[in-house]
């Protein structure tokens, strides 16, 4: 098994928690993991280079971004947002836009009050879904900005589903009779333009119908896409629609679920398939034609899942432990008990184990076919693709955070910048890399290159 090179890094440092939304062979040859007392030998040796005059490498450029503790920061593309819930003094939350990536400031404008709940960019607009009255569990307030300066385009009452592939915002307007905490909700689905907030077609649900998407995202730091709406109704009709004009593909009538409290009927689009599960079994339907195409035993409460992972399909056992599954067959390709997460970070399957009590998350790359070990990265707080590589972030005791590029290739690392003063929290644009500083503020590195 390789062994990640990680005698750069500083003594003291202790590996960060890896943030949830996580997301090649090694060189032939004999390697052992590294263990603590060989890591404390190989710091002693690169503390005792860099103190004979060898340096780390030269720091990034760095500029600051005001912000406050309780801020939401958001950084996408060439753009930061930041809201700060309590610093406006006309009553609502105020939204800062910086231009990446030298943190250059754009414009600023005060929210009507309430809690912002999410920001995303897509295309040149910025989408907010804000909750006036968050105690009475209405849906969201959707305002859309101009990012360029600003201004509201519009906004209206609805939750962001998905983002069409061909740009279009995917809407759930809820039911004038729902009432919050209701379960299987009524309402409507709706296609938006998100310039103008104009439907382009929309489709009235039924409580207790189950829409799903075939949702894609290569790069994990671009919104959610999707092409194909899946609309399982309680009758167990199931239409496929396109997403672009909302015109039927292929519908199919299905077993409608068993009635029952013990009934744990759910539905979703996971790795090309309609994914059906029931109290006992897993059914797998191709898309578009819903030809069935496989169905096995399962134990919901045993184990979740399947869902997407890669090509394949992942599932977690309530305790600890994974199954990979084979998506055209429904077979399972391999399990183990070892690994507490699984899922898939760019072209590659990563999982994780707990080394102890109290202890972070490693994080382990593995062969997807086989379950094995390719190369134990250790424990990162931040671990995403970056151009045809990838980045990892690990936050030091010693206020010092080292930021470590992996080829994957070899899975080697190569240590590429020292920041200090950083408290946790960073994240990755194409041009930039932020993190929250001891003070709150964010600092923003340009990436080189």
């Amino acid at each position: 098994m390789p062994t990640i090179e990680l005698g750069e890094l500083a003594a003291g440092s202790r590996p960060g928690p890896v943030e949830p939304d996580r997301t090649g062979p090694r060189r032939a040859g004999r390697h052992r993991s590294v263990r603590p007392g060989l890591l404390a030998a190989l710091l002693v040796g690169v503390l005792g280079t860099v103190a004979a005059g060898s340096p780390f490498p030269r720091p990034w450029p760095e500029a600051a971004v005001p912000a406050w503790l309780g801020s939401i920061v958001h950084a996408d593309r060439d753009w930061m947002f930041v809201v700060d819930p309590e610093r406006s003094r006309r009553g609502g939350p105020e939204l800062a836009a910086y231009r990446l990536p030298a943190a250059e400031p754009g414009w600023r404008v005060t929210l009507p009050a309430g809690d912002v709940g999410s920001l995303q960019l897509v295309g040149e607009h910025l989408l907010l879904a804000r909750y006036p009255e968050p105690l009475l569990g209405r849906v969201a307030r959707l305002t859309v900005l101009d990012v360029s300066d600003g201004a509201v385009a519009w906004e209206r009452e609805a939750d962001l589903m998905v983002v069409g592939s061909g740009g279009d915002l995917v809407l759930w307007a809820a039911a004038e009779d729902w009432r919050p905490g209701a379960e299987n909700r009524p309402g409507t689905l709706e296609v938006v333009d998100p310039a103008s907030g104009a439907v382009r077609w929309s489709l009235p649900v039924p409580a207790g119908a189950l829409p799903s998407f075939d949702v894609s995202a290569a790069d994990p730091r671009a919104p959610v896409r999707a092409s194909t709406l899946v609309l399982a109704l309680p009758s167990g009709r199931v239409e496929v629609r396109d997403l672009g004009t909302g015109a039927v593909v292929r519908t199919v009538q299905m077993p409608p679920p068993s009635a029952g409290l013990r009934t744990n009927w759910r539905a979703a689009v996971a790795a090309g398939l309609f994914v059906v599960y029931e109290e006992s079994a897993v059914t797998a339907y191709g898309l578009p034609g819903l030809d069935r195409r496989w169905s096995v035993p399962a134990q919901p409460g045993v184990e979740r899942g399947p869902f997407a992972c890669g090509a394949d399909l992942c599932s977690l056992r309530s305790q600890h432990g994974v199954r990979v599954w084979d998506a055209l067959t429904g077979r399972t390709r391999w399990s183990d008990e070892r690994w507490t997460g699984i899922w898939a970070v760019g072209e590659a399957l990563v999982a994780a184990e707990v080394a102890g009590a109290g202890e972070t998350e490693a994080l382990f790359v593995l062969d997807p076919a086989t379950g094995r070990v390719l190369a134990d990265l250790g424990a990162w707080g931040l671990f995403t693709p970056h151009g045809s590589r990838f980045l990892g972030v690990r936050y030091g005791a010693d206020r010092r955070t080292w930021v470590v590029e992996f080829d994957p290739a070899t899975w080697r690392s190569r240590l590429v910048t020292v920041l200090s003063g950083v408290s946790g929290d960073c994240g990755l644009t194409a041009t930039a890399l932020h993190c929250r500083r001891l003070d709150a503020s964010i600092g923003v590195w340009r990436l080189p290159g």
